[in-house]
């Protein structure tokens, strides 16, 4: 059972994508906010990171920084949420690591279908 972290300070929002993720066999854990995800990120191992940019106290790409430059807490996957779409911070998450880049608003299937591409492709190729 592939393991997500959903990494939001919308807590609604978060809470949709976990029961969307649970009801297509994932294990999904959730953290408010970029302290809330390093710690869990040190403290257990996730295929995949569901990672919004905005948040309070650390930002999306201030986490991305950190799990890049260390193999223990990176995941196979990540994919970006946020309601920033301007080119270069779509470019600037690729080049921390995100293998996909998702604007709000955004279809919740959608969105699970991407994170499956992801991992699919993460661990057949990485």
């Amino acid at each position: 059972m592939p393991r997500v972290l959903v990494v939001d300070d919308d807590k609604t929002l978060c809470g949709l994508i976990e029961y969307k993720l649970r009801k297509k066999g994932y294990d999904v854990s959730i953290a408010l906010d970029g302290h809330e995800a390093k710690s869990a990120l040190e403290s257990e191992r996730f295929d995949a990171l569901v990672l919004d940019i905005m948040m309070p106290k650390m930002d999306g790409f201030h986490l991305l920084r950190m799990v890049q430059g260390s193999k223990d807490m990176a995941p196979k996957a990540t994919v970006v949420l946020s309601a920033r779409n301007e080119e270069d911070d779509i470019l600037r998450a690729f080049e921390l690591g995100a293998v996909d880049y998702v604007t709000k608003p955004f279809s919740i299937d959608v969105l699970v279908a991407r994170i499956g591409v992801a991992l699919e492709h993460k661990v057949g190729h990485g």
